[in-house]
């Protein structure tokens, strides 16, 4: 079966809308598609392997803490993906983005620095 516990990480648990604006802090756990604003840090529960797919039109005022993520709209912080992340051409990223696995697409802009994380850095952020 597709969707099974195993693959939790690549379904969609909750959804920001496009008319939808969250001022304060995010936390989440399996997968959050944002069309509209967070204003606010954005950060997966320890211990999860969370998936943030953020729409053309989307914007995050705040860092980000994310096991994968696929960015097509705004991010004005930084950004810690643990394990792999994927610039649409729309992705417009004011702030530093740590790494593992990093793709971009022609048109992307990043105004800021690009990191490798290093290879153990989930057991790192549970100590």
């Amino acid at each position: 079966m597709f969707f099974n516990k195993k693959n939790k990480a690549h379904t969609i648990d909750t959804l920001v809308d496009k008319d939808v604006t969250v001022r304060g802090n995010v936390t989440y756990s399996g997968g959050i598609r944002v069309d509209g604003a967070i204003y606010g840090n954005l950060t997966e529960l320890p211990g999860t392997a969370g998936t943030l797919i953020m729409g053309n039109k989307s914007l995050i005022k705040g860092n980000i803490s994310a096991h994968t993520a696929i960015i097509g709209g705004d991010v004005n912080g930084n950004i810690v993906c643990a394990e792999y992340i994927e610039l649409h051409g729309n992705a417009r990223i004011m702030g530093n983005i740590e790494y593992k696995v990093i793709e971009i697409h022609s048109g992307a802009k990043v105004y800021g620095r690009l990191k490798e994380v290093v290879k153990d850095y989930q057991s790192q952020k549970k100590k």
